[in-house]
């Protein structure tokens, strides 16, 4: 019985390894659907490192670059449109500095890569 139990292995070895050689396409499809899911969540995992750094740099961001106090509540429409004119240059700005810091090599704790 363990003679018939080599063999079989053997065997069946044997043709997945004739497979392999002569449709690597079977294979990678079979690898590739194994992969994928475990990608889709490193790669979810890498979003979620970099949006909760980002959102935390723009707090302090904003801490520093605050808004004029009339802007809390203004008055006029002409008040208000200035008002998010500078919200607006003030994300702006920061996108541009996130984007030189990220591009100057800045990774965030957790991120690999």
């Amino acid at each position: 019985m363990k003679i018939f139990v080599f063999f079989s292995i053997l065997i069946l070895g044997f043709f997945a390894a004739v497979t392999a050689a002569v449709r690597p396409d079977i294979v990678e499809k079979k690898y590739m659907a194994i992969r994928d899911p475990i990608d889709q969540h490193f790669a979810a995992q890498r979003e979620k490192t970099w949006n909760e750094a980002k959102d935390q740099e723009r707090a302090t961001w904003m801490l520093k670059h605050q808004l004029p106090s009339d802007c809390r509540n203004p008055k006029t429409a002409i008040k208000e449109m200035e008002c998010n004119n500078k919200k607006q240059l003030l994300a702006q700005a920061f996108d541009k500095e996130w984007n030189d810091k990220v591009r100057s090599g800045w990774k965030p704790d957790g991120a690999e890569e």
